[in-house]
C-alpha cells in the first residue's frame, strides 16, 4: 500500500491521523483495533472522507476521538485499507487484506472532578479519600505495556508472518528465522506513541520527556550527556526504559516450560532422557507438516540460545532467586546474589494486605506509610541488580520463552499431548504443559498459577523499579494510590504463590526461595529426574 500514516496528533476534543500519498479517485477505509486485533465498535470498516471543497489528491484526516472516548487505557492500532480490501456487501475487511498499520497507546482524560459534598444532614462512613498524585499514570503505562505483550497479541502478530502462504511456505528453510525475527519485532514495536489528550502523562514526565527516576539517574552523569554516540547515555533507552522483567521468565521456567520443550526435543532426536519407558515414545511428527521443520531448526540453533546456567546466574544477580536441578551450578560459583529481594518484596505484599484490611474499615483512615517504606526498600534492591546483563538477557530470555509457548500452542502438539478437556486455560499452550508435568511427575500446581505469578509479578515489579520511590518528594499518598490501583494484582499474586509453594504471604513475610519450597513439594522421583 502506498498510503502512509503520520503519527497521531491530539487535542482535548480530537485524536487525528493524517494519511499521505492518497489517490484522489480512490476510497479508503479504516478500523481501530485493540491489542488482540479486535476492531472497536463492530467488525465493519469506516470510510475515510475526503476533505470538503478540495479537488484532486490531498491528505486525508481521520478523527477517532468518538471511537476512543469510551475505551480504557491500553495499546491500540489504526488500520487503513484500500477499497479492494473491503467486502462491498458487508464492509468488513477481507481476510487477505494487508492494511497500513499505525500502533499507539491511549491514556483517557481524567474524570470530571466530583461535585460538592452531600448536605450536612446526611451521615455516612466513606473510605478515606486519596490525594491524586502525578505518578498514578505510571501504573496506567505499565498495565498497557504488559497487556500489549500478552500471548494472544503475540500469537496474532506472529501467525500473520509465519503461517501466511504469501510470506513463504511454513515448511521453508527460513520459517524458524521468520518466527525469531517476528518475535523480536513484536517486543520492539509493541508500544507506539502515547496519545495523551488530557495531559496526564506530560504532567508526570520531566521537561525532557523522561521518567523522574530515569532523569535522576541521568543527572548523576553530566559528562555522559554531551552527545557522543560512542560513550554517552543512550537517548532511546532514556526515553523508553520499559524493558521486560526477568521474573516473568523465572516463573515460566519454574512452571516447567523449558524443561518440557527439552524433553520433546530429546524425543524428536530419538534420545532417551531417563531410565524406563519414555512417556513420549509415540511422539511422531508428520514430515509434511510445519512443526517438524521448526523443531529441527530449533535444535540446530541451540548454540545461539541462552543456557540454563546463564539464566540461573542472572536470576541470582537480579532477584536472588535460585533454580534447583542437576544442570544448575552450585551457588558458590555466583559472584553476587540479591538475597534481600524476597524479604523486601514479600514484606511489601504483606504490608499491602494489612493496608487493604485497614482501608476497608471506614471508621479509620488507613496509613500507607508502611507500604511506602516497603516500596522504597524493594525499589533500592531492584536498582542494585540493574546492571551488566540487565535489559539484554531478560529480553533474549523473553524472546525464547515466547517462542517456546508458541511451539507448544501448535495443533500438532495438541493432537499428541491433549489436556484436561474441561479445565479453563487462559492461553492455548497451557494444557499441553500441564500434560507434560503430569507425565513426568513434576510440580502438581497448575501452570495457570505459575503464569499468574509471572504476569502479575512483572506488572508489580515494573511499577516498583521505574517509580521514583526514593525521591523525598514522594509521599505516602503515592503509596496509597499504588496499593489501591494494584490491589487485584497483589491479591492474585499472593493467592497464586500459596497455590504453588504452600506459603501464605498474608500471614507474614517468608524469604525462603520458591525453588526450595517447590522441591520439597515435588515427588522424590521427579526431584531425582
Amino acid at each position: 500500500m502506498s498510503v502512509k500514516i503520520d503519527p497521531p496528533t491530539w487535542t482535548s476534543t480530537q485524536i487525528t491521523f493524517r494519511l499521505r500519498n492518497v489517490r484522489a479517485a480512490d476510497t479508503y477505509w479504516f478500523t481501530v483495533n485493540d491489542e488482540a486485533g479486535r476492531p472497536l465498535g463492530g467488525s465493519t470498516a469506516t470510510p475515510v472522507q475526503p476533505p470538503a471543497g478540495v479537488k484532486g489528491a490531498a491528505d486525508r484526516i481521520i478523527d477517532i476521538m468518538s471511537i476512543m472516548a469510551p475505551e480504557p487505557s491500553g495499546s491500540y492500532e489504526l488500520r487503513v485499507f484500500e477499497n479492494d480490501e473491503i467486502d462491498p456487501a458487508t464492509q468488513v475487511p477481507l481476510a487477505e487484506a494487508e492494511p497500513e498499520v499505525e500502533p499507539f497507546q491511549y491514556v483517557p482524560a481524567p474524570p470530571a472532578p466530583p461535585g460538592p459534598p452531600p448536605p450536612p444532614q446526611v451521615v455516612r462512613l466513606d473510605r478515606g479519600a486519596a490525594i491524586p498524585t502525578a505518578d498514578e499514570v505510571l501504573s496506567t503505562l505499565v498495565l498497557a505495556a504488559t497487556s500489549a505483550r500478552s500471548f494472544a497479541a503475540y500469537k496474532s502478530y506472529v501467525d500473520r508472518i509465519v503461517c501466511r502462504p504469501a510470506k513463504g511456505s511454513a515448511l521453508g528453510g527460513d520459517t524458524y528465522r521468520r518466527l525469531h525475527r517476528a518475535t523480536l519485532e513484536f517486543l520492539e514495536q509493541v508500544r507506539g506513541p502515547v496519545v495523551d489528550p488530557g495531559g496526564v502523562l506530560a504532567a508526570y514526565l520531566t521537561a525532557d520527556g523522561l521518567l523522574p527516576y530515569v532523569d535522576s539517574i541521568a543527572q548523576r552523569y553530566p559528562d555522559a550527556l554531551t552527545g557522543d554516540p560512542c560513550s554517552d547515555l543512550d537517548p532511546n533507552l532514556l526515553a523508553e526504559p520499559f524493558p521486560v522483567e526477568l521474573s516473568w521468565c523465572y516463573w515460566e521456567e519454574e512452571a516447567g516450560l523449558v524443561q518440557a520443550l527439552n524433553h520433546v526435543l530429546a524425543r524428536f532426536q530419538n534420545r532417551r532422557v531417563g531410565p524406563g519407558l519414555d512417556p513420549l515414545a509415540r511422539f511422531d511428527l508428520n514430515p509434511l507438516r510445519p512443526l517438524r521443520h521448526l523443531l529441527w531448526s530449533w535444535v540446530e540453533d541451540e548454540v545461539a540460545r541462552l543456557t540454563v546456567r546463564r539464566r540461573a546466574a542472572e536470576y541470582q544477580f537480579e532477584y536472588g532467586l535460585p533454580l534447583v536441578g542437576r544442570a544448575v551450578p552450585r551457588s558458590g560459583v555466583f559472584v553476587e546474589s540479591r538475597s534481600r529481594f524476597l524479604e523486601s518484596f514479600h514484606t511489601l505484599l504483606y504490608e499491602a494486605q494489612l493496608f487493604f484490611e485497614r482501608d476497608d474499615d471506614t471508621t479509620v483512615n488507613a496509613d500507607a506509610f508502611p507500604v511506602y517504606n516497603a516500596l522504597r526498600d524493594t525499589h533500592l534492591v531492584l536498582a542494585e541488580g540493574a546492571s551488566n546483563q540487565f535489559g539484554d538477557l531478560p529480553t533474549q530470555a523473553r524472546v525464547e520463552m515466547l517462542e517456546m509457548q508458541w511451539l507448544f500452542s501448535q495443533p500438532e502438539i495438541r493432537e499428541f499431548l491433549g489436556g484436561k478437556p474441561m479445565v479453563p486455560y487462559d492461553e492455548p499452550w497451557m494444557p499441553h504443559l500441564d500434560t507434560m508435568k503430569s507425565l513426568y511427575g513434576w510440580a502438581s500446581a497448575s501452570v495457570t498459577h505459575f503464569h499468574e505469578l509471572a504476569v502479575r509479578g512483572e506488572q508489580l515489579l515494573l511499577t516498583i523499579r521505574w517509580g521514583n520511590w526514593n525521591s523525598t518528594a514522594v509521599t505516602a499518598d503515592s503509596a496509597k494510590n499504588w496499593a489501591r490501583t494494584w490491589r487485584n494484582q497483589i491479591q492474585r499474586y499472593v493467592h497464586a504463590y500459596r497455590a504453588v509453594t504452600g506459603v501464605d504471604l498474608t500471614a507474614g513475610p517468608d524469604a525462603t526461595p520458591p525453588a526450595y519450597l517447590l522441591s520439597r513439594r515435588a515427588p522424590s522421583a521427579a526431584r531425582r529426574a
